[in-house]
């Protein structure tokens, strides 16, 4: 007997291969490669105070849609986990855009989309999983191509490598906010939890710019890199990866953002003529490749 199935049912049945998600897709990939190049456009402006305009812009939108569409209010329990993830979070920024300022667009992102090698390593040596050989050799040869980004030494006394460790360090930081979204956000909304967790990472970064005594205030001029920073890719970057992750396999969306540091390199010297050096393109491809394959085979 044959049995007629809906058109809703085959409608839903087929998303994944409607082409209109990709190419949604690749619109997040390419306003997330914006939120480098866009802060070079603010060279006067401290890197927290651009980190902190960065998470209170998006969080002021998120809220003022709350109060317009009614949210249901967020569990007791689930507080902690968020606040704790947006303190990382703020220091995830805080420490990016301050390699933004000190070593190459190519480096900083670069190194800024190491977060599945610290979450892998979590996985293994913290929670004991058993991952696939593949998924650590993907880590071995992302680590080895870092070093070829690196170069010839780790000199303390120049700003790239600070700059390189700082992006580093970031991404670090963002393992940790991925860590505890991938339990915090099971059975609550994505809207919910990015609002809350941009309220905290704002706060916190207030906190820490105020604590420090840095000058939060912005030029005219300004503005329209900062609206940038706030839209490009923090509203349509992560938002367009978020609603895709709903229609194509998860692992396929993580893997996405590795393609960021080849677009910003390509705004970079459309911007601001910055060249790539061979070592980095070279150990770029390397580490990018390891990345791709600890992040698909990690999904299996």
């Amino acid at each position: 007997m044959n049995q007629h199935v809906p058109n809703s049912v085959t409608r839903f049945m087929f998303k994944p291969m409607n082409k209109k998600v990709y190419l949604i897709l690749a619109f997040g990939l390419l306003g997330v490669s914006f939120g480098g190049p866009l802060a070079r456009f603010l060279p006067e402006m401290a890197a927290l105070t651009i980190a902190f305009w960065r998470m209170a812009g998006p969080s002021t939108m998120l809220w003022t849609h709350g109060i317009v569409q009614h949210q249901k209010p967020l569990k007791t329990g689930k507080f902690l986990p968020i606040i704790i993830a947006g303190i990382f979070l703020a220091l995830h920024f805080a420490f990016f855009y301050s390699a933004i300022k000190m070593t190459s667009i190519a480096n900083a992102t670069l190194f800024a989309t190491m977060a599945p090698i610290f979450t892998l390593i979590y996985e293994r040596f913290v929670l004991k999983h058993k991952l696939p050989w593949a998924a650590l050799l993907g880590l071995w040869i992302a680590i080895f191509g870092a070093f070829i980004v690196q170069g010839s030494g780790f000199d303390w006394g120049t700003d790239a490598t600070t700059g390189n460790f700082y992006a580093l360090a970031s991404s670090a930081f963002m393992s940790v906010v991925l860590l505890i979204g991938q339990h915090v956000r099971r059975d609550i909304s994505n809207i919910m939890y990015t609002r809350w967790l941009y309220l905290f990472a704002a706060l916190t970064l207030l906190g820490i710019t105020l604590g420090f005594g840095i000058d939060m205030k912005f030029l005219s001029g300004d503005v329209k890199w900062l609206l940038g920073l706030v839209i490009l890719p923090t509203l349509i970057g992560h938002n367009s990866m978020n609603y895709a992750v709903n229609y194509i396999r998860p692992t396929i969306v993580g893997a996405m953002p590795f393609g960021e540091p080849i677009l910003a390199s390509i705004l970079a010297w459309s911007f601001f003529g910055e060249i790539v050096s061979w070592n980095v393109i070279v150990g770029g491809v390397i580490t990018i490749s390891g990345l791709v394959l600890l992040t698909l085979k990690r999904g299996h």
